[in-house]
């Protein structure tokens, strides 16, 4: 499972998109085609995310600087939860619902 929600990028040079859900996997996309290597919140996410594979800062930073960089360069496509995500979250509050209610007395 990964770490994070997916946020599907579209590269420059590409016409499809990536998937995108890990530190790892978003260093790697770093190496790809970008509008604007030189912008500040891409050069910021690229070293929050090699000081993440290092572990001398967390991964949530270091995704959410990649995030932000994206969204920058207007490259992010999608980063809304999938369909069966929506579905489980929905099951998952009905429980939490019933668990919340207070017990009947008899």
């Amino acid at each position: 499972m990964s770490a994070f929600l997916p946020v599907r990028i579209a590269f420059m040079n590409l016409q499809t998109t990536t998937a995108i859900s890990s530190v790892a996997e978003a260093r790697a996309a770093m190496n790809g085609e970008w509008k604007n290597k030189n912008l500040h919140s891409y050069r910021q996410a690229l070293r929050l995310l090699e000081e993440a594979q290092a572990g001398t800062c967390r991964q949530s930073v270091a995704f959410a600087a990649f995030v932000k960089a994206a969204r920058d360069q207007y490259m992010v496509v999608s980063d809304q939860p999938s369909e069966a995500l929506k579905r489980l979250d929905v099951l998952a509050r009905s429980i939490y619902a019933q668990d919340r209610q207070l017990p009947r007395s008899v």
